[in-house]
């Protein structure tokens, strides 16, 4: 073999070795660094933090806490561990506070995955329903949700700390209640929600604590109001059929029993007139004989 072939085979041994060389140290080096991510970075000493993206004003600390402590890890998770995040997604579906996921995902607190963002819809209470001797809380579907209050309990939730009306009291249900996260059925119920919701905001219906609807469908005397409101002085203002009723021959409409509790707010400074009981169903309002006149009221 001549000189000049033997150069050509040994300069060629060399790139070789040299290459050879290059993708061991490249896949030790790769190696290592796989496992300083799993170790250092992917794989974070303690469990991630669990925070609530786009918490609602009306959620409180308490239950802030227990759905956080609902889905906080108990041990520590590598940040490319799928599985943790599906098992959150699972146990924060059957939360009844909770009406739908949006994600639940890692992100980038003080190192990567140190934190567990949850964002979700939650079930806002509306009203306090009473079933026996508690109240239970529902959302504005009539969705029952976990927390359940003795009647000693329930003043300091229905009104709050700047005296305003924070949730209206439904009483004179039928239907029993269900589990959490199910429907509460029963008209009368929608019926008092569908007044709930149409109350909320009005400023002469602050007063007015408590939808009444023991004589829902007239069962209990068909010549009475179907709904009641009362209010916090324990007085009446007699609404009648529900919102939703089509028979508007027989009552005065929604829009002018709401214009009449209005215009006796603005003349007596309360939606009651200063009346045991007024009654808003027909025409021009009655209240009891021998108290005294009440508002002139044109709607």
């Amino acid at each position: 073999m001549d000189p000049e072939t033997k150069r050509k085979l040994r300069r060629f041994a060399a790139h070789v070795s040299a290459f050879v060389l290059l993708v061991v140290l490249c896949g030790v080096g790769l190696l290592y660094l796989r496992r300083h991510v799993e170790t250092k970075l992917a794989f974070p000493a303690q469990p991630p933090k669990v925070v609530l993206k786009n918490r609602p004003v009306w959620m409180t600390d308490l239950l802030a806490n227990q759905i956080i402590n609902l889905a906080q890890p108990l041990v520590s998770h590598s940040s490319f561990d799928r599985q943790m995040l599906q098992d959150t997604y699972a146990v924060l579906k059957s939360n009844p506070w909770i009406k739908e996921i949006r994600g639940v995902r890692r992100v980038y607190g003080t190192k990567p995955g140190d934190t567990l963002e949850i964002d979700c819809d939650y079930r806002a209470p509306i009203a306090l329903v009473r079933w026996g001797e508690y109240y239970w809380l529902v959302d504005g579907e009539g969705v029952k949700l976990p927390e359940q209050f003795a009647p000693r309990q329930v003043p300091r939730i229905v009104v709050g700390r700047d005296r305003k009306t924070n949730i209206r009291m439904v009483e004179g249900v039928k239907q029993p209640p269900p589990e959490s996260g199910k429907k509460w059925t029963g008209q009368d119920l929608a019926a008092a929600l569908e007044m709930v919701k149409t109350l909320y905001g009005l400023p002469y219906a602050e007063e007015i604590a408590t939808v009444d609807v023991h004589n829902f469908a007239g069962r209990r005397d068909p010549k009475e109001a179907q709904i009641v409101l009362v209010t916090k002085y324990g007085t009446e203002v007699r609404w009648g059929q529900p919102l939703s009723a089509e028979d508007f021959f027989s009552e005065e409409s929604p829009a002018t029993k709401l214009a009449y509790m209005k215009t006796i707010f603005d003349e007596y400074k309360r939606v009651d007139g200063n009346h045991r009981w007024i009654d808003i169903r027909f025409g021009q309002p009655t209240y009891p004989s021998g108290e005294g006149p009440t508002a002139v009221v044109n709607p």
